[in-house]
């Protein structure tokens, strides 16, 4: 089994039958994370081809979680998303480890392995699940005997900044659909006029739209929510050629999946010469949209999905200030 210990201020990396490896440096520092990356090429990848997961061990911890009603309870989006990064816990070494045995150093070594390979936002991501896996194990999973233990990723800080998507200002909507492909017209005016995720709009089809709403059962949250069609997605909708059941096509009348509509929509607004904004905010776009036409907070939840008032009461935030900013101008002009 897989150890990582600490032994008079220095640690070390080994696995049973195996020699003790010293790991160089603070945990996540390049010279600690070097040291560990040698050690795992040492053998720790191969061990865990061989050895099978005990009971209590982290990756057996997986198993039972994504088995429970617990983990069946999510929405289908974030179980999608839970998944795919279990799979990356579960083929690290950490996964081979006693959940008892788990300790700061461990989740910090593993996610700043994480996070050097694809990005700080994953390493996050793993510290998170380890968390909820920990919580788990600790009231259902017995054989884990965590009762005079604490979660090793309590009080651990964030290493990624998540900066704010930015909704597009009018102008470069417009210079968007100048020029763009019938495909990205109508993409551009699905994401906007309805509000959606990128997922939710991929999975569109003509029989959600009955002529004046579109129904949707939101991947992320289950909400079912009924946009009712702008005027201008109408016009749009009732000219697009029905290639397929859904909505969104190539030419060839073959779905389009959201990882190919990130990348549309990116290249385009490179095209542009926009290219920090992302596909989100045209979804951060609709709220302010609604918000500044007057739309009230449950007005905007109803057509966004959002399960709390947060998010609405931040895009009425954003519209107040526009609407504030004009008053107080006027006033200035006035009082000149």
């Amino acid at each position: 089994m897989l150890k990582f210990v600490q032994i008079v201020g220095r640690y070390h990396y080994f696995r049973r039958g195996g020699k003790r490896v010293r790991l160089r440096g603070e945990p996540g520092s390049p010279e600690y994370l070097a040291a560990y990356e040698r050690a795992l090429n040492g053998g720790g990848r191969e061990l865990a081809k061989r050895v099978g997961f005990v009971p209590g061990s982290l990756a057996w911890a997986i198993d039972k979680y994504t088995a429970h009603a617990e983990f069946e309870s999510k929405a289908p989006g974030t179980r999608a998303a839970y998944l795919v990064m279990l799979k990356t816990l579960r083929d690290a070494p950490i996964a081979q480890a006693l959940v008892r045995d788990l300790n700061r150093q461990h989740v910090n070594a593993h996610c700043a392995e994480i996070a050097q390979r694809c990005g700080k936002s994953r390493g996050d991501y793993q510290a998170m699940l380890i968390s909820i896996l920990w919580d788990f194990a600790d009231r259902h999973l017995s054989q884990c005997k965590l009762s005079d233990r604490s979660n090793p990723t309590r009080k651990r800080k964030r290493s990624y900044d998540a900066q704010p998507r930015l909704a597009w200002p009018q102008s470069v909507q417009r210079r968007f659909v100048e020029g763009a492909s019938p495909e990205l017209k109508l993409a551009f005016a699905l994401l906007l006029f309805t509000g959606q995720r990128r997922g939710d709009v991929c999975k569109m089809r003509w029989s959600d739209f009955d002529g004046r709403f579109i129904n949707i059962a939101q991947e992320k949250t289950g909400e079912l929510v009924h946009v009712r069609t702008h005027r201008d997605l109408l016009k749009t909708l009732l000219s697009t050629e029905r290639r397929s059941d859904y909505i969104l096509t190539t030419r060839a009348g073959r779905p389009i999946g959201a990882t190919v509509l990130t990348k549309m929509i990116k290249r385009r607004l490179r095209a542009i010469g926009e290219p920090e904004l992302v596909l989100h905010g045209l979804r951060k776009s609709a709220g302010v949209r609604l918000a500044e036409a007057g739309a009230s907070v449950p007005m905007i939840m109803s057509i966004l999905g959002h399960r709390s008032p947060g998010m609405a009461l931040f895009y009425c935030r954003e519209a107040n200030k526009r609407q504030l900013s004009d008053e107080a101008m006027k006033l200035w002009e006035k009082a000149a």
